[in-house]
């Protein structure tokens, strides 16, 4: 028995030692670089806005990495694929709050600023009952054919402390090219 628990506890001790995946993940498609806490999977770039008439007006993708039950670090990217003229301030605003309505959380900071020279939204979050928090960014890149970014992250109580600085870090590290 004595073996069987060392052997465990040295296991662990390997597996806490195991440095995280530290190659930042860089995307010349989506306009983005960001240091996921493990590789992310990219989804498929699905029809998302659409105009009065129905027709698609920008395309959504997904690019997340996640542990099922304990964190996830997400970007999604919104590009137009048609000419729009979009209230910066009102958008950054409301993605935001429907992102945390979504998760049927509250807001718990939230303020306006810039990243990379672009106008942008700082938000975290938690539901009443503490069982997901996390942290978001929300920035829009303009022009003629803008693209959005809502970049999150999301962890439960199961997450370590480890988890947690890795996600913030995430965070931290997401700039636009």
């Amino acid at each position: 028995m004595r073996s069987f628990l060392a052997v465990l506890a040295y296991s662990c001790i390997c597996l806490l030692l195991v440095p995280a995946w530290a190659d930042p993940f860089v995307s010349d498609q989506y306009h983005f670089t960001a240091d996921f806490p493990a590789p992310p999977t990219v989804g498929t770039p699905q029809g998302s806005e659409t105009d009065e008439r129905g027709n698609f007006i920008s395309t959504s993708v997904m690019i997340q990495t996640q542990v099922q039950g304990v964190y996830t670090a997400m970007v999604t990217v919104d590009n137009y694929v048609v000419p729009l003229k979009i209230d910066t301030p009102s958008l950054l605003l409301a993605m935001a709050h429907s992102f945390v309505d979504e998760l049927n959380a509250k807001t718990t900071a939230s303020k306006s600023g810039k990243l990379d020279g672009y106008r942008a939204r700082f938000f975290s979050y938690d539901t009443p009952d503490h069982s997901k928090a996390g942290k978001g960014i929300v920035v829009i890149v303009p022009g003629k054919k803008p693209r959005t970014y809502l970049v999150v992250t999301m962890y439960t109580p199961l997450a370590s402390q480890d988890e947690i600085a890795a996600l913030d870090s995430f965070i931290a590290s997401f700039h636009t090219k």
